[in-house]
């Protein structure tokens, strides 16, 4: 009997030191959830799985090895529904935001983006500049009320957003674009005079031109001019997200030197718009 005591003690205490190992030797995963807005995330056509914020996954898919990706492709306001429900996702290409710390977990800067301007076609290029300048003045052309303007649903626009729910949005101005082909059908709808303008990337209208061979017009804003946009990596504001963030913040160094990442930089993110 004292033969058996001991021994149960013995697999008792090896049990409590196996179990935490066996733990510890599970993958960290991390889920990615991408948004289908080409040239962000390109699913289809000549050009899939080469977009911008693809290729920052596969960079740190190959710059943290030991640890399980996945990816999964969701609606915008879907990711925020996660976010605050504490659900643990990483949004790869988010803009680093110092006053949107509550529900999620920013890494360190993985890469700028040239800055948001007015996307028209090129007949209405004269008639806007004659009115609201070079760059143009946002507000004084959302105040004019006069253009149709679209967005995709959920599309935020950071410190233009103010200007937009004062003037336009709630307004007969005013359209929102659903659905995985909102930015096509919406360069599409500004061609066809359906819409006016929108406001987005310059690599929003390259990705148009180069999939749809037809072109529109960039004009830089004022309210933008001299603004650096920082990409990051956003994940839950959570200790999975913490812990998440701090090993991507590890790797971004690499990330930022891999080559594939920086030829997807190099042709999306052009500094003057075509």
């Amino acid at each position: 009997m004292k033969n058996k005591g001991l021994l149960l003690s013995f697999l008792i205490i090896v049990t409590s030191w196996s179990w935490p190992l066996a733990a510890q030797q599970q993958p960290h995963e991390i889920v990615w959830a991408a948004n289908i807005a080409p040239p962000f995330h390109i699913v289809s056509g000549p050009y899939a799985n080469q977009g911008l914020c693809d290729a920052l996954v596969d960079a740190f898919k190959e710059a943290l090895p030991n640890t399980k990706h996945k990816v999964e492709y969701l609606p915008q306001l879907r990711i925020g529904m996660l976010w605050e429900q504490e659900k643990n996702i990483c949004f790869p290409c988010m803009i680093h935001r110092s006053n949107e710390q509550e529900l999620i977990a920013f890494s360190n800067p993985t890469h700028t983006y040239p800055t948001h301007g007015i996307i028209t076609r090129p007949g209405l290029v004269a008639e806007l500049i004659e009115k609201y300048g070079n760059p143009i003045d946002l507000e004084l052309l959302l105040r004019d009320q006069l253009y149709r303007f679209g967005q995709p649903v959920g599309r935020l626009y950071g410190k233009l957003q103010p200007l937009l729910d004062e003037y336009v949005i709630g307004t007969p101005q005013h359209i929102d674009v659903s659905g995985d082909t909102a930015n096509t059908s919406m360069m599409s709808m500004i061609l066809s005079k359906r819409l006016d303008f929108t406001i987005d990337y310059p690599m929003v209208k390259r990705f148009y031109e180069e999939t749809e061979g037809r072109s529109l017009a960039f004009i830089p804003v004022t309210q933008l001019v001299g603004d650096i946009i920082l990409g990051a990596v956003a994940c839950t504001k959570n200790a999975w997200g913490d812990d998440t963030v701090r090993q991507i913040n590890e790797v971004i160094p690499e990330v930022q030197n891999n080559p594939h990442f920086i030829q997807a930089q190099d042709f999306w993110l052009e500094s003057s718009p075509r």
